[in-house]
Parts: C-alpha cells; structure tokens; sequence
C-alpha cells in the first residue's frame, strides 16, 4: 500500500499516456478533436515558463555568498555536457554502423526546402537580443538565461542592498511553484490527449525505411535512459540517489514523451530534483540550463539520421566522417529548439555539413518527428541524473545524506 501511495500519481500519469496511446491507435487523423484538450496543458505550462526559468536562475545565484561556487557549478555543468555528449555519440555511431539504419531503405525525396540560409548559426542571436521584451520570449531562453545569470550576480555582489532583491526572487519562486504544482493536476489529461494526437498524425507516415531507423533508436534510447540514469545517480548519490532519482522521475519522464518538449519540462523538472533532495542552488541552474543545452536524446538521434543519410545515398563513412558526425550531433544537441518541431535546424545542420541534397529534409523531419517522443525523455530525464553527480562533485560525496538528515531535523 505504502508502495501505490508513493507511485499514485505515476501511476495516473503512465495510465494516461497508455489511453492516450490506445485512443490514438483507434481514432486515428480522428484524434484531432484531443488537441485543444492537449494544448491547453501546455500552454498553461509555456506560460509559466519564462518568469520561471529567470526567477529561479537569478534567485538561486543572488542567494550565494560564494561566486567561485557558481564558477565551479557552471564549469562542471558544461563539462558534463561536453563529455556526455561525446560519449552519447560515440554509442549512437557504433549502434548505427552494426545495425544499419538504412538496410534496404527506399525512400524518395519531396520538395526541396528553400531555407538553406537558416542552417547557419547565429552565436549572437544566440545568447542575446536587441530589446528587453524579446526576454520574455521562448524563442530566446540561452539570452534570457544569460541575462538571469548577469541579473543573479549582480544581485549577490553588492551584499546587503542586494537583499531585498534576493528575498523578493524567494518569494516569487515559491508562488511560481505552488501554479505549477496547480498545472499539474490536468497533466494526465493533458499529457493523454497529447500521446492520442500524436500516434493519430504520425500513424500513417511510417514506412519501412524510416521505421527501421526509429525502432533502432528507441532500443537505443531505452538502454541509454536505463544504463546512464543508474550510472549516474549511483555515482552522485549511491543507492540512496538512485532510489530517490526512480521514485521522482516519472512526472518529467511521462511529461517529456507526452509534451516533446524540454522547455516545457522545466517546471516539473525542477519539483524532481527537489523530492530528489538535489541542492536548490544546484537545480535551480542546472535543470534551466540542462534543458537548453544538456540534451542527449537530440545528440543521438542526429547521429541516426546521418548514418541514416549515408546509407540512403551509399556513401561510406571514414573516419573523418565519423568525427565530423560526432561535432554535429554534438553541436546540435546544444544549438537544436527545445520546443516540439524545434529540431528543424538540426537537420539543415546536418545537409549543409555533410553536402546532403536540401530535397533529404522532410524524411529527416519524419524521422525526428516519430522518434522526438523517447528523444526528449531521453534529454528530460538526464538533468536530474546530472544535477546529483555535480552534487557529488560540489557538496562531497555524502551530500545526500546530510540533506536527508537536515530535512528530518526540520
């Protein structure tokens, strides 16, 4: 009993996502009608999203005394994703070259895509925008972020003026926490008619060829999630991590594939890691930061997809190539949206670094969106897992359970 009472709302969520599935599969193009259902779940979370993400950021960075704490904590969290990037590649390649997935392919080219000029990338339009009102934009999460971090160190270093501001972001961050965990009561109904939208729409583009690729990168995905989430958790937080980590991960995890969005993960994200007893001055930067950048899902299916492409058009990969696919797939999981459909870039990314023809776009398309499901689970689910190794590296490696003691205390 104590074990439904822990999962229950897991449970519902994993219920949802399977009627949404089943309801899919009957209805259908029909499904449509489930889409007001599904978009009002997420626009209510998309809203939250910006005074979230800056309030968070900029709050837990002004509380700190210590900048060379912040140093180290950002440090640590790109050199993550440096390295698990890298590694993710690397898996994906060698899972692409044994298992082909391409073998027998046929497929024919659409329209080409006239948007070559879009593939190049705008590192200034990246992190920054021209007027103050484009903050408050989805579309500019890396400026709002960098903004919040400017705005958070500000705050902390000039001491007691600073105060009142950081007791302020506080204040706010805990009422934007309390409409989250209001939102999230819908989230199996959202989250249902999403997965009933979905297998409606893409039901009817699967063929042979590009099913191949997909059901070789959700084996992949669901052996990444298993084996790096275990590694991860035990390294950050032993057993304990772990049990805490598979105890709080299923709101992200049901929210991702339901929603294939890390941005609008984020709210959910960030209440994981605090039942997960993660340090607030950690998650509250590193899921935000994670969902912009740290996306292994996204590094794994490009490399899919260009393996896919060699094979579509009988090139052989050498080893340049192969290390060429590795930066893409790595620049990519970095640079790609991280709202639905927001890999477009990914894949003008990829025709333009490897000289495919622009007319390859749309069955990439197809391909990112079957697989963007287990994709985003898989970018969703690592912050966590992450956020407890820097833990580790930053608090000593009994950090959890002296948090568990502290809160007990309290």
């Amino acid at each position: 009993m104590q074990v439904l009472k822990n999962y229950k709302f897991s449970i519902i969520l994993l219920a949802g996502v399977l009627l949404g599935a089943i309801a899919g599969t009957i209805m259908g193009e029909k499904s449509a009608v489930l889409q007001p259902f599904a978009d009002v779940f997420l626009n209510m979370v998309f809203v939250i999203i910006v005074p979230l993400v800056f309030v968070s950021i900029a709050g837990s960075i002004a509380s700190m005394t210590n900048l060379k704490k912040l140093g180290k904590i950002l440090g640590i969290f790109f050199l993550v994703v440096v390295v698990t990037g890298i590694i993710t590649a690397v898996l994906a390649l060698i899972t692409g070259l044994i298992f082909n997935p391409a073998l027998n392919a046929e497929v024919s080219f659409g329209e080409a895509v006239q948007e070559q000029a879009a593939s190049s990338l705008d590192i200034v339009g990246l992190i920054t925008v021209s007027d103050f009102v484009e903050l408050l934009s989805l579309k500019h999460m890396m400026a709002l972020i960098v903004f919040a971090i400017l705005f958070g160190i500000s705050v902390s270093s000039i001491g007691e003026e600073g105060a009142p501001v950081s007791k302020l972001l506080h204040s706010l961050s805990s009422v934007l926490n309390k409409i989250v965990s209001i939102v999230m009561y819908y989230a199996p109904v959202g989250i249902a008619c999403y997965f009933a939208t979905l297998i409606g729409k893409v039901g009817n583009q699967i063929v042979w060829s590009v099913a191949r690729a997909s059901i070789i990168y959700v084996a992949f995905c669901i052996l990444f999630f298993i084996l790096f989430s275990f590694l991860a958790t035990y390294f950050g937080g032993g057993k304990t991590g772990i049990k805490r980590f598979w105890k709080s991960i299923w709101l992200p995890l049901t929210t991702a594939m339901g929603t294939c969005s890390s941005t609008a993960c984020i709210p959910v994200n960030r209440l994981a890691v605090k039942q997960m007893g993660i340090p607030d001055e950690i998650g509250d930067i590193i899921v935000p930061l994670g969902a912009n950048m740290h996306k292994n899902g996204v590094v794994a299916v490009q490399m899919i997809k260009i393996l896919f492409m060699f094979g579509i058009f009988n090139m052989t990969m050498d080893p340049g190539d192969m290390v060429k696919a590795v930066l893409v797939a790595l620049i990519s999981g970095i640079i790609v949206g991280t709202i639905p459909s927001g890999g477009f870039i990914g894949e003008l990314f990829i025709c333009t670094a490897f000289g495919f023809p622009m007319e390859a776009v749309p069955i990439l398309v197809i391909l990112g969106t079957i697989t963007d499901p287990l994709c985003t689970m898989v970018n969703v689910t690592g912050d966590p897992a992450i956020s407890m190794v820097i833990s580790r590296i930053i608090e000593g490696k009994n950090w959890i359970k002296q948090k568990i003691g502290a809160v007990t205390q309290a």
